[in-house]
């Protein structure tokens, strides 16, 4: 069973001050040292938090961040053994933060064209003319599947879930890159000696 750092320093704490009440005139026992596999996921957290607070400077950070956080914890956090494994979950929570605010971002960017400033015209257009042209695709074949499709594409619902699909498999790759990214880092932080 592994306590969190915070839980164990409390211990500690607790520990001696327990001690100096039984004998004030005793010097302060020395903090014991928390063994060197212990993960800080307080500074974990906050390392993937900056990374998705950071994640709309550039097409650039969404690919490195994973690499970039798992080198800002592992320099702040010198005593903790990285491994590929906790490269993966740290990538994970990287690419969590990073999707968390960039969707959430890019809702309210939308929702505002849409309903504030009225100019979502464009891409409405643009849209609309993809599922046509999808939909002429589908007109030339004679097959009953595809005209059952095709007949689908007509729903306005039908194309908001095929457009939400997409944006959700996207996501999925995302976080799937993102783990694999820190996999990596945390690999080549293990094999590197530590000082």
């Amino acid at each position: 069973m592994q306590l969190s750092e915070e839980l164990r320093d409390q211990i500690d704490q607790q520990i001696s001050a327990q001690q100096a009440a039984a004998n004030p005139l005793a010097e302060p026992a020395p903090k014991p040292i928390a063994p060197s596999n212990a993960i800080v996921w307080r500074g974990a957290i906050q390392c993937a938090g900056l990374a998705g607070a950071i994640a709309l400077l550039s097409f650039f950070w969404f690919v490195s961040a994973p690499i970039i956080v798992m080198g800002v914890y592992s320099s702040r956090f010198r005593k903790t053994l990285i491994t590929a494994g906790f490269g993966a979950r740290l990538g994970l929570l990287t690419g969590l933060f990073i999707l968390v605010v960039t969707s959430t971002l890019n809702t309210i960017g939308l929702v505002l064209e849409r309903f504030v400033f009225h100019s979502t015209g464009e891409l409405d257009t643009q849209i609309e003319k993809l599922f046509a042209q999808v939909q002429t695709n589908f007109a030339t074949q004679s097959q009953q599947s595809v005209k059952m499709l095709n007949d689908m594409l007509a729903i306005p619902e039908f194309r908001a879930g095929i457009l939400l699909s997409s944006i959700f498999f996207g996501l999925v790759l995302y976080l799937a890159y993102s783990a694999t990214a820190g996999a990596f880092a945390g690999y080549l932080r293990s094999r590197s000696p530590r000082a």
